[in-house]
């Protein structure tokens, strides 16, 4: 009995054959037996082979939706008079990183509902409209998010490597960059759920955690349009990020020329925020881009993977964009020192002990701008009848490169 035991939970992963052997047996008797024995590996949940699957979901779940919340409240109610470009850029970003905290909030929902019994509604879950809903949110939100990050990184290029032309405060063409990302987005995470036959039925349906990554079954319908996504636009944007920074990097130091002593502290400060930026976009791109490859490639993808993946790697940026474009910038610090000014419990001391490096990498930057500014007029005339409009453009010109910082 343990032998004939042994080979039907040998043939239940795969249910041509088990059909084959048990021809008598109908298909929902079939899963019911599979599931009786599930080949020695009981599916309780979805991270039966991620024990630490629940915390790790909540946790990442509640960081998305609590940390982009309070960006997008706090940009709400404190309106940046200077880069509002920028700063609806930055709205526009959290807006979409929130909607992952969703995505993540409904699977670990979906998680505790079918904990313990997860194999009984596997099928039902994975073809059920809810889990059509999540996977096109975890879509929306990366792709969103990957083109707005591109957005914010061109903006900061822009502002960083041509500080003296005038900025495109336009709202149209702002407005319009906006509606073309979540555009796009939209319609790219929204096409499987059209009903053709390109998709297939259960597009999102492919893994229980409704990804539409498809590692596991690499060739299933619709993986040209998965490749895209995970492979083409991730790895462009990622490529377009890293030239960006290491060019703005380069323009900063070219421009600190004349304050090496007090430039050289805050630039390797700056240097290495611009590393954790890429570092945290190539932590959530690359093993998407490296994962997809080696599955097309051929390699046995374990389904497993899916938990790792949709937990601990997609919501990296999601998870990290607010501290890194918002909560750790020198206006957010400014704004906190200025409200904590107005409790009376803060002393007076705290809000007027600045870092010198700050100040000095500050005035730097004003001077070393201001030689740039004036570089191109030799004539001691010419330069004399600037003053006044070089200085207020070299202001502005230093505020914009430290609002970015």
């Amino acid at each position: 009995m343990r032998s004939i035991n042994s080979t039907f939970c040998d043939l239940c992963s795969h249910d041509a054959l088990l059909s084959l052997a048990y021809p008598t047996l109908g298909a929902k008797n079939r899963s019911w037996c599979c599931m009786r024995c599930i080949c020695g590996q009981k599916v309780k949940s979805f991270g039966s082979a991620f024990p630490i699957f629940p915390k790790s979901v909540w946790i990442m779940a509640s960081i998305a939706v609590v940390g982009n919340l309070l960006v997008l409240l706090g940009r709400y109610f404190y309106k940046s008079r200077s880069n509002v470009e920028h700063s609806l850029y930055l709205r526009h970003l959290a807006a979409s990183d929130f909607l992952m905290g969703i995505y993540l909030t409904l699977i670990a929902c979906a998680d505790i509902n079918f904990r313990g019994q997860y194999i009984r509604h596997e099928e039902a879950w994975r073809h059920s409209s809810l889990c059509a809903f999540a996977g096109f949110l975890s879509t929306f939100s990366c792709q969103s998010s990957t083109l707005l990050l591109t957005l914010v990184t061109w903006d900061r290029l822009m502002s960083v490597t041509q500080p003296l032309k005038p900025r495109d405060t336009e709202k149209i063409r702002i407005v319009l960059r906006l509606l073309l990302v979540w555009g796009v987005s939209f319609a790219l995470s929204a096409a499987p759920l059209m009903p053709n036959d390109y998709f297939g039925a259960h597009f999102y349906g492919n893994n229980g955690v409704c990804l539409s990554l498809h590692i596991h079954d690499p060739y299933a319908k619709g993986w040209e349009y998965s490749a895209l996504l995970f492979i083409c636009i991730n790895t462009m944007s990622l490529i377009f990020i890293l030239f960006s920074y290491v060019r703005m990097l380069q323009a900063i130091r070219d421009s600190g020329g004349g304050m090496r002593s007090t430039h050289s502290g805050r630039e390797s400060v700056v240097a290495t925020r611009f590393a954790i930026i890429v570092t945290t976009d190539a932590a959530c791109w690359l093993p998407i881009i490296v994962v997809k490859i080696a599955a097309l490639s051929g390699c046995v993808i374990s389904p497993n993977l899916y938990a790792w993946l949709a937990v601990l790697v997609l919501p990296v940026n999601s998870a990290l964009n607010p501290v890194l474009y918002t909560l750790t910038t020198a206006a957010f610090k400014q704004q906190l020192r200025r409200y904590c000014h107005t409790l009376p419990s803060c002393s007076l001391g705290n809000n007027e002990t600045r870092s010198q490096t700050q100040t000095g990498y500050e005035s730097g930057m004003s001077v070393s701008l201001a030689h740039l500014g004036s570089g191109g007029g030799g004539g001691g005339t010419a330069g004399g009848t600037a003053v006044g409009f070089g200085n207020s453009r070299i202001k502005r010109m230093s505020h914009r490169h430290m609002s970015y910082l």
